[in-house]
């Protein structure tokens, strides 16, 4: 009968550390928005060679480490391109950077000539990331 105690007493803290670590991950509401501050039409067109200007903020209340948006000791995270459609966690389409840091709150990107042409979303996130609402329409 001890042994079955100490197994469900397992079981119990095997299922509770796991299900905050879960709740904490998966929280609905977003971190930080994103937003375009130099170019507001939507979509928004870019050639190769363009600039794009984008800032983020921060929710009220939220505190650093943001798990699974950006690294727990330096607060560095990715951009990139998603599908217009894109899920929270689905893969980049095409990375442009990897060495950003989500504390600086604003980035400036330049379309260089590897972006394929396509209709996007540009995101800021590891493994979560959060995506303009505007369109991004290379051409």
């Amino acid at each position: 009968m001890k042994s079955f105690y100490c197994t469900a007493l397992v079981y119990f803290f095997i299922v509770y550390f796991t299900s905050n670590v879960h709740a904490y991950l998966g929280e609905r509401s977003s971190p930080f928005t994103i937003q375009t501050t130099d170019k507001p039409d939507a979509p928004i067109t870019l050639r190769h060679g363009d600039t794009l200007q984008i800032k983020w903020t921060l929710a009220p209340g939220v505190r650093f480490p943001l798990y699974g948006y950006a690294s727990a000791k330096t607060a560095k995270t990715d951009v990139g391109l998603l599908p217009v459609d894109s899920t929270r966690t689905q893969d980049y389409t095409h990375i442009i950077d990897t060495e950003i840091s989500i504390r600086d709150h604003l980035y400036t990107w330049t379309v260089t000539q590897d972006v394929p042409k396509g209709k996007y979303r540009l995101g800021v996130g590891f493994f979560y990331h959060e995506t303009t609402q505007n369109e991004i329409h290379i051409i």
